[in-house]
């Protein structure tokens, strides 16, 4: 399994959110992992930092479609992606499917960037169709994220907007790749319930709904949103407690 990380804003190759995943992910068996470096062009102004995603995205696309013409399975491509990285990510997803008419494994998309990709034509930002699977984690939708569901699995854990123990969206936003994270280590301790809306959820009327693992444990069926509950601190997983 080939996995690539692409950051956010003012990230890198070298930032906390890479090393962190970078060292959980070399744990497992098989896999290797590749990290794009996009801090020259998207680590100074934001909004024409949005405007070199498709750039990148494309670029990543047309070195992994390289890589697929020599054999590579794309089927064993996952791009996770942080923020703008998930917006690249879905870009790359699109590009592959030109350039070879396959789609890759599968898309993690950690609190897609919100500001400039909302309500924009799917083309230029992430959508369920870049990959044979799109499993998205919203933590400051609204804000510094995506609220809109984009893939075909939208977690929304604590409602998806604000975070338990964070007092700053940038603490919100980037709570979703430390939630992953700690699936890589954990993976069976995000429990969540498909559900209409976090209302519906905390008022206990989904309890009997879709149950599905968010994180690395994530899988295609069932499609729709779901949510969930953690703690404010690490460990943030409290398995079945919460579902409710």
């Amino acid at each position: 399994m080939t996995v690539v990380l692409t950051h956010g804003f003012m990230e890198s190759s070298e930032g906390i959110m890479a090393k962190a995943l970078t060292s959980e992910l070399l744990k497992k068996k098989d896999m290797d992992v590749l990290v794009l470096d996009g801090r020259n062009i998207i680590s100074y102004e934001y909004f024409r930092s949005t405007t070199y995603v498709r750039f990148i995205g494309e670029k990543l696309g047309s070195v992994l479609s390289q890589i697929i013409k020599k054999g590579q399975d794309a089927n064993n491509i996952i791009i996770i992606g942080h923020s703008l990285g998930a917006h690249i990510a879905g870009i790359a997803g699109k590009r592959i499917q030109q350039l070879t008419g396959k789609a890759i494994g599968r898309i993690i998309a950690l609190d897609p960037a919100g500001p400039c990709f909302i309500n924009i034509n799917r083309d230029y930002r992430l959508d369920k169709d870049d990959a044979v699977y799109v499993d998205v984690i919203h933590t400051n939708g609204g804000i510094l994220g995506l609220k809109e569901p984009v893939g075909h699995k939208d977690f929304y854990p604590n409602g998806g907007s604000s975070q338990p123990g964070c007092f700053l969206s940038t603490c919100d936003h980037s709570r979703a790749w430390e939630l992953f994270a700690e699936s890589l280590r954990f993976p069976q301790h995000f429990l969540a319930h498909r559900c209409s809306n976090w209302t519906m959820f905390r008022e206990g009327h989904c309890s009997k709904n879709d149950l599905a693992y968010m994180g690395i444990n994530s899988t295609k069926g069932s499609p729709g949103s779901y949510f969930l509950t953690t703690n404010s601190i690490s460990p943030f997983g409290i398995g079945s407690s919460g579902t409710r």
